[in-house]
């Protein structure tokens, strides 16, 4: 059996990390589009919470299975760049609103080309709907494009891009905590 799949086997009970990460997500996207402008403040701290939580449970499902995931860097290097940045700024949200553009591209960057990685082992591992997961990450990576080519655009077309970027995380992230239960039980069937 692949490697990946003896993972999935042995460590798909953490498949709710992904859930309660999609979630936070959803929520953050919820809470840019229905405050656009008076809650730039509340977005840099309401941000750096969300990737400070959202790394600590990326960290956690890495470590849990780096003895059996292929690959369990990618999470890891993703859970830690989540955790620092969202340290960094919840202790300068001052500066942080002044930079978030940028940050954000290139978190967007790192997060599309990570999950374009991801996807292409689950092709390899012939893991039906991986498509979904390329498509999510190529969107992401366009996205950083944007916003690292047009920083100072405003805050009002950052807001939108970044409230609908954060529902195509969140749901892609549910997406996956579901097919992971859905993997679980079948596995359990077998055993």
């Amino acid at each position: 059996m692949s490697n990946l799949l003896s993972t999935i086997r042995s460590n798909v009970k953490y498949w709710w990390l992904y859930l309660i990460n999609g979630l936070l997500f959803l929520i953050a996207g919820f809470v840019v589009f229905s405050n656009p402008f008076s809650s730039y403040v509340l977005l840099s701290i309401f941000f750096a919470v969300t990737l400070f939580v959202s790394g600590i449970f990326e960290i956690s499902f890495a470590v849990s299975n780096r003895q059996h995931m292929y690959g369990w860097g990618w999470s890891l290097a993703g859970g830690i760049v989540d955790f620092v940045v969202g340290l960094l700024l919840m202790i300068y949200p001052s500066v942080s609103m002044a930079v978030i553009p940028i940050f954000l591209g290139f978190w967007f960057l790192f997060r599309g080309i990570s999950t374009i990685v991801f996807s292409i082992q689950l092709s390899m591992e012939k893991i039906p709907n991986w498509g979904w997961m390329l498509v999510g990450g190529i969107i992401l990576i366009m996205l950083a494009i944007f916003i690292l080519d047009n920083p100072a655009l405003g805050v009002a077309t950052l807001l939108a891009v970044l409230a609908t970027s954060f529902w195509m995380m969140g749901v892609l992230s549910i997406i996956f905590a579901f097919r992971l239960r859905h993997v679980k039980k079948e596995f359990n069937k077998l055993v």
